[in-house]
């Protein structure tokens, strides 16, 4: 009679297959979650900047006034800003007179939605959620009350370094965002700038 073979796993092959999985599940899990957070950063960081630039060209090539203002009601018919604050998405719009606050004959622009959950918006104490630029494309003030001119992104990993390094340092996981006085947006990245900035970091 011919033996029959079974093939298979032994224990110890067993084992050492659970333990190379546990290491890998060990390593790669974190790894992934880093770089999940460090994108959603990125993501939400060039949204705003980009938004920044949109409305400085606008009101250059519009020769009128543009404004960002936060909007909780960005995905109804008619948005309107919101200078109370809060989780929001927010507005580029024409503000002909410049009250940041969408009128007849404003004209929208741009709509955004709010940023991820897990990234948070914090400004100046003494500012209010909005951003506007006169039609020399020079940020300006309104009469609502002053505008952003420093925005501090954060998440829950708050100052920590993210493991990259570039001429500035190590690359903190929040984004410090000036903007300057000619209205272009300034992006500091490493943890010595978000640790230091004028919001007091993360």
């Amino acid at each position: 009679m011919r033996r029959l073979t079974q093939a298979g796993f032994n224990l110890l092959e067993l084992m050492m297959v659970v333990l190379i999985t546990g290491v890998l599940l060990g390593v790669g899990i974190p790894m992934f979650t880093q770089f999940t957070a460090n994108n959603r950063m990125a993501a939400a960081t060039n949204d705003l900047v980009t938004s920044i630039h949109m409305a400085r060209s606008e009101a250059v090539k519009r020769r009128t006034i543009v404004s960002i203002c936060a909007s909780a009601d960005w995905n109804t018919d008619s948005p309107e800003c919101d200078l109370t604050g809060g989780p929001a998405g927010w507005l580029i719009f024409a503000d002909l007179d410049g009250d940041v606050w969408v009128d007849a004959g404003d004209t929208i622009v741009s709509i955004h939605g709010p940023v991820p959950d897990r990234v948070t918006f914090q400004i100046d104490d003494d500012s209010l959620p909005y951003i506007q630029f006169a039609a020399s494309g020079f940020p300006r003030q309104a009469a609502a009350g002053t505008a952003i001119s420093n925005i501090q992104l954060c998440d829950d990993r708050g100052d920590v370094a993210t493991g990259n390094t570039t001429d500035e340092g190590e690359i903190a996981a929040g984004r410090w965002l000036q903007i300057g006085a000619t209205g272009r947006p300034q992006l500091y990245r490493s943890r010595e700038a978000i640790q230091g900035n004028l919001l007091g970091g993360c």
